[in-house]
């Protein structure tokens, strides 16, 4: 198995319990959002349009932006302006307004999704069966080029390639392990500039993603039962480590999130935002090509660990207010256990689930950055308790945070007369 298999296995199961189970369709302003395991947008959208799930699909068309994600995305719908898509496998068959930027494992713009601004593209294999009016950028295992693009092309990839219907009207950049035949049909020759890669060790695994790709993200029920079982196992597991190896690290996290819960799910959505902006980044750059796969990867480490910090900081709230006392680490292990349970559970719950699950990754990712800013701004690290009892103040110890008020307030005073 390579590594981008393994990684997209291991990427399935780890999302696996934050996924809603139902899928549901709402209406907010005009924008229309749909989350579910089948997550379909049938109806027109006055505005925006949102689907996340493990099927996404955009089918009705949409006035303003269309965003899509999920292991299958599929876009059949109209999009008046920009389309945001990023998946397993996406597929574009209607015409776009403006810019289309995809992700995945891979990418195809079909013959009617007509883009009519600039297109930019990361996969291991992209196909661009469609025109493009502005300008087009690819980054991959696998590039074809079957379409006509008016503006300037920058092309990276292990293996690129021209159809009958390619047709170049600005320049065009190609970065490859070696310098390939161009037809004149395509694009005259000076106007073409080759860059050599030195490794395209990363483009390769990229590639290889889809030798099998119906076994590797379509499993069976039972496969997905288990891919469950497995999951919930794994995090209490890596939980556990945490928790007994790294305890002042946990306390401090469950404290910031459980002291500036606000600051923290603001400050998780700007560095959630920010991580997955690293994966068009680095396709910008040559030397960023063979790192996708690990940016991915700590994009999903962190998420992980996010999930697990905030699932945390809730299950010792919520039982500190019920009266369970997380004096020990087996209890506070059994705290994170149900906690993780009962969270993947409220994916029963259709869209509240999935956004109580998201709001508590936010919540656990602000807490981290908080912790960072902390460090980096010089604040140090005070670390709270790791659950929330009240311990409180010993009467006969001077040294608590009451004692050191009292003689900064007497020698306040003495300072002062």
């Amino acid at each position: 198995m390579t590594i981008t298999k393994g990684f997209a296995t291991f990427l399935f199961l780890t999302l696996f319990l934050a996924a809603p189970v139902r899928a549901e369709t709402v209406t907010v302003g005009g924008d229309v959002f749909a989350a579910g395991a089948d997550a379909v947008v049938g109806e027109a959208a006055g505005r925006d349009a949102f689907a996340s799930g493990f099927s996404a699909a955009l089918n009705g068309d949409v006035t303003g932006d269309g965003h899509a994600a999920g292991f299958d995305v599929d876009v059949d719908g109209t999009i008046g302006a920009d389309l945001y898509a990023v998946g397993g496998f996406v597929s574009v068959s209607a015409p776009v307004g403006e810019d289309v930027t995809a992700s995945g494992f891979s990418v195809r713009l079909r013959p009617g999704a007509d883009v009519g601004g600039n297109a930019r593209l990361t996969a291991g294999r992209i196909e661009v069966d469609a025109p493009v009016a502005g300008s087009l950028m690819a980054a991959g295992g696998r590039i074809r080029l079957n379409a006509p693009v008016s503006g300037d092309v920058r092309l990276t990839g292990g293996d690129i390639g021209f159809g009958g219907g390619a047709r170049i009207d600005g320049e065009l950049v190609y970065a490859a392990p070696e310098e390939i035949d161009i037809p004149q049909g395509v694009i005259a020759a000076e106007r073409v500039r080759f860059i050599q890669l030195a490794s395209d060790e990363g483009l390769r695994e990229m590639r290889e993603a889809f030798q099998e790709p119906g076994q590797l993200f379509w499993p069976s029920f039972f496969a997905m039962l288990w891919g469950f079982i497995v999951s919930l196992a794994f995090l209490t597991a890596l939980g556990a480590i945490l928790i007994a190896f790294a305890p002042r690290l946990v306390a401090e996290g469950y404290g910031k999130a459980h002291d500036r819960p606000g600051p923290s799910i603001l400050l998780g959505f700007l560095a959630l935002a920010t991580l997955f902006g690293l994966v068009p980044v680095s396709a910008m750059t040559i030397i960023g090509i063979p790192l996708i796969p690990v940016v991915i990867l700590f994009i999903v480490a962190s998420w992980m660990l996010a999930y697990l910090l905030g699932t945390y900081s809730v299950a010792l709230r919520l039982g500190s207010a019920f009266g369970f006392d997380a004096a020990d680490n087996t209890r506070k292990l059994l705290a994170l256990f149900v906690g993780l349970f009962v969270m993947a559970m409220l994916n029963f719950i259709p869209l509240l689930g999935w956004l109580i699950n998201f709001v508590v990754v936010l919540l656990g990712l602000g807490a981290i950055a908080l912790m960072i800013v902390d460090r980096f701004g010089g604040r140090g690290s005070a670390v709270p308790a790791a659950a929330p009892a009240d311990t409180g103040p010993s009467p006969t110890d001077g040294s608590t945070d009451d004692g050191g008020a009292t003689a900064a307030d007497e020698t306040g005073d003495k300072a002062s007369s």
